[in-house]
Parts: structure tokens; sequence; C-alpha cells
């Protein structure tokens, strides 16, 4: 297939999987909208690329089902898997987590999310993709290629806005663990200082300050104040995967969890 073609197929699979998600996970599960995946635009990649990867099959699984359906389930799988891994390794955050299945492999994967990839693989060799290529070979060469250039600018900018938020959101992090390790090793000998949540230990020494305010310098109280006002953008970060996970700053997303629960609380009260 010419370029053209595979790219276009990538953005149809990935703007469906955008929709599946949308379906199953915001209004199903979490009963809103809910914008996933993490990208701005109305696309998963992560289904296009496992739209592709189906492609690669021998065109002999093409004309059957059950072998279509466990290579699709398989393959797909393996696709969610390592992008979870990779991830996980340059964030240092489990972006979704599978453990509350039964049946599971590491959080990353579980055998729902491989037996619905088994379903949409036959959906797509049997029923979507004859139809998408005609389409795509009716538009026509000079189309396509129009099409593709415009789409592939929309997405490169996409990803360099999404690659800024990813890391402002690994750095966010780092600071807040930063912030709170400096504060166990200042206050923690302290009787006052309670330091079982980063939201106890904020807390504990914004009481203190009222009391003994000459402890403290407006650096850190000014730090504490400011680390409620956190950018909007981590905010959509973290509502869109309401399973993040991170060995490294669990903490630090329970709390910024709890700052915007009460920031959706008193906005509601207004």
């Amino acid at each position: 297939m010419p370029f053209t073609t595979v790219f276009l197929m990538f953005i149809i699979f990935s703007f469906v999987g955008w929709i599946s998600e949308v379906i199953y996970v915001g209004i199903i599960s979490e009963h809103k909208f809910v914008n996933r995946g993490f990208l701005f635009g109305p696309i998963c990649p992560i289904y296009g690329f496992g739209g592709l990867v189906i492609l690669l099959l021998p065109s002999a699984l093409y004309d059957t089902w059950l072998p279509l359906f466990f290579a699709s389930a398989i393959l797909c799988s393996a696709v969610e898997y390592f992008a979870s891994w990779i991830l996980e390794k340059v964030f240092h955050t489990l972006w979704w987590d599978y453990s509350h299945y039964k049946i599971n492999l590491n959080g990353r994967i579980c055998l729902l999310n491989s037996f619905l990839f088994g379903l949409m693989g036959l959906l797509a060799i049997h029923f979507a993709i004859p139809p998408v290529l005609s389409f795509i070979n009716w538009m026509g060469e000079s189309v396509s290629k129009i099409l593709t250039a415009i789409l592939l600018t929309l997405l490169s900018t996409d990803i360099m806005f999404t690659i800024r938020r990813l890391v402002d959101f690994n750095t966010t992090m780092e600071k807040l663990h930063t912030f709170a390790d400096s504060l166990k090793e200042s206050y923690g000998k302290e009787a006052w200082f309670r330091s079982k949540s980063i939201e106890e230990m904020l807390a504990s020494i914004k009481e203190h300050a009222e009391i003994e305010k000459d402890k403290f310098t407006d650096s850190i109280l000014n730090k504490i104040d400011s680390i409620s006002h956190l950018h909007n953008g981590i905010e959509g970060l973290v509502n869109k995967f309401p399973t993040l996970k991170s060995k490294k700053y669990q903490e630090e997303i329970k709390h910024i969890r709890l700052i915007f629960k009460n920031r959706g609380k008193k906005t509601k009260n207004l």
C-alpha cells in the first residue's frame, strides 16, 4: 500500500478507537464525556497501530474467523502491553491499570480487552477495511495526498504539544516529590508535624505557621500555596486516566487528585 493509504487507515483506526474509548470508559463507566487518549485531538494512536498490525497478518487468515480472532487478540494485546511498558519507563507512571480485573498481566493488559481486540480484528478485516479502502481509492491520489499532508501536519503539532504536556506532568510530579521529601527532612522530628500524606504535611505546616510564623520562611509558605494552583493541563491528563498509578509518584498523584476534587467542589458551590 502507498504511504497515503496506510496513514489514512491509521487515522481512521485511531478515530474509531477514540470513539470506543469515549463511549466505554467515559460515558458508560464514568457517565460523562472524557476526551480519552494522550493527544488533544479525537484519536487514540494505539488503536491505529493495532489496526495496522492486524494488516500484517498472513492473508490466509483474512477469510477465517476463529484463527483471525485469536491472532488479532494476541497482536493487539502485545501492542497495548508494549505501549504501557515504554510509557512507564519514560514517565515512571502506569497510565492504565487492569489489576482490578481477575485475569490480567501486570495490570497492563487483561482478558476482557484482549477479547474485545479479537472482535475488533474480525470487524475490521471482514467488514470495515474493504469499504474504507474503496473510499480511499475513490478519493483519488491527489485528494489523498492533500488530506494526508493536512492530517500529518495536525498530528505532528498535536504530538509536540502532548510531549510538552507529559514532560510538564513529570516535572511537576518530581518537584512535588522533592518538596515533600524536604519537608519531611526539615520538620519530621517535630511533634506537630503530620506526615501520613502530602495533604497532612501541608495542613500541619499551615496550622503551625499561625502559631509560630517566624519558624517558616516566606518561600516555603508561598510554595505550599502555589501547589493548589496546578496547571489545568495536568488536571485534564489526570482525568483522562482514572486508574493512573506510579511507583515513584503515587502520593503525589493522590494529592493532585484531591486538589482537583476540591477545586471542582468550590466551582460547583459557586
